[in-house]
């Protein structure tokens, strides 16, 4: 059976006795196996309520880390397969880039400007005079070639 503890003495200043005196009620109703009777606190109930909110609410959340670090995994994941088809793609541009590009008479007859292309390209020039003319580019120059 629990006892009701009596509130501490409210003073306002230095009053031991009536402290002490309490203090020793408290410690016999104690000893003697009495306990709180939580009833008796003001505001207990609604602090065990939202306790129990709390609780629920962080057991709710402890739930859904899991589901969240599996869902990072999956996108940590996607981001490596990505990165990795970057990559890749990346090497193929480069590939791309050092082939030779051939160009046609769109550019004009003749020899081509020499700041179009890089070393390496090749130009067809089908118009004017009878015979294909074919063109390469080196040392960032367009040069005929023989025997065309």
């Amino acid at each position: 059976m629990a006892l009701k503890i009596p509130p501490p003495p409210q003073f306002t200043g230095v009053q031991w006795q009536t402290f002490n005196r309490w203090l020793v009620e408290l410690t016999s109703i104690l000893a003697a196996g009495g306990g709180i009777d939580p009833n008796t606190i003001d505001g207990f109930a609604a602090l065990q309520n939202q306790v129990d909110t709390n609780t629920t609410d962080i057991t709710a959340l402890q739930g859904t880390t899991g589901g969240q670090a599996v869902s990072i995994a999956v996108l940590q994941s996607q981001i490596t397969t990505l990165t990795n088809g970057l990559a890749l793609a990346n090497a193929s541009i480069t590939t791309l880039s050092a082939r030779a590009q051939v160009f046609s008479a769109a550019l004009g007859g003749g020899v081509p400007n020499n700041a179009i292309g890089v070393d390496g390209d090749w130009f067809l020039n089908t118009t004017g005079a009878a015979g294909a003319k074919m063109y390469t580019k080196a040392a960032g120059a367009w040069g005929l070639v023989p025997n065309l």
